[in-house]
């Protein structure tokens, strides 16, 4: 299937055309299928829900979201990183609660290549790059949805730049403040130093 065509399916199941719903769910739950097994890999056994049971969710969560204008493709990754965010978050969260503060999730970050690890540690708790992430956002927007499409969607630097309609150099630019930005305060907040 062209890019085009993705566009105009995502733009017909916008203004409500049911018609396309199965083809349209036959495009996009291989794709979160695929970003919720890259989660299950970076959570290593904090993660109890399925990458199945994550792409559910996260179908249903994208499926409520009939108003976004979906421009492209790239658009929809970026869409669908934000909502598998939002499913492992809420989940470690409502664990948490469960556990009454039990033990921090930490996961590895090695599905990144070395050199775009954030240079505080090798494991990060989940619910701390969120809030982080939040924090990232009121400060630098745009580079708070780089690291988002680069960590929960998978997506390439090139791929963010088609997303966001920026160059690749400033979305290179982007992600290194964002990992440094990152870095800095989680080598703060977990205690860890170089």
């Amino acid at each position: 299937m062209k890019e085009g065509e993705i566009t105009q399916l995502l733009e017909s199941w916008k203004q409500g055309d049911r018609s396309c719903e199965g083809q349209l769910a036959n495009l996009i739950y291989p794709v979160l299928l695929d970003i919720a097994r890259a989660q299950a890999r970076r959570h290593r056994g904090s993660l109890t829900l399925s990458a199945t049971e994550v792409a559910h969710e996260a179908f249903e969560r994208i499926y409520e979201q009939r108003a976004v204008d979906w421009q492209n493709r790239a658009h929809f990754y970026a869409i669908a990183a934000t909502v598998i965010r939002r499913v492992v978050v809420d989940y470690l969260r409502q664990r948490g609660a469960e556990k009454r503060g039990g033990d921090v999730d930490l996961v590895p970050l090695d599905s990144l290549q070395e050199s775009e690890q954030p240079s505080a540690a090798h494991r990060i708790d989940w619910l701390d790059l969120d809030r982080l992430l939040i924090a990232l956002g009121q400060e630098d927007p745009a580079a708070m949805k780089v690291v988002e499409m680069r960590v929960f969607a998978g997506l390439s630097v090139e791929e963010i730049a088609t997303a966001t309609q920026s160059s690749v150099a400033t979305v290179g630019r982007q992600w290194r403040f964002a990992r440094a930005w990152l870095g800095s305060r989680l080598q703060g907040d977990l205690g860890v130093h170089d």
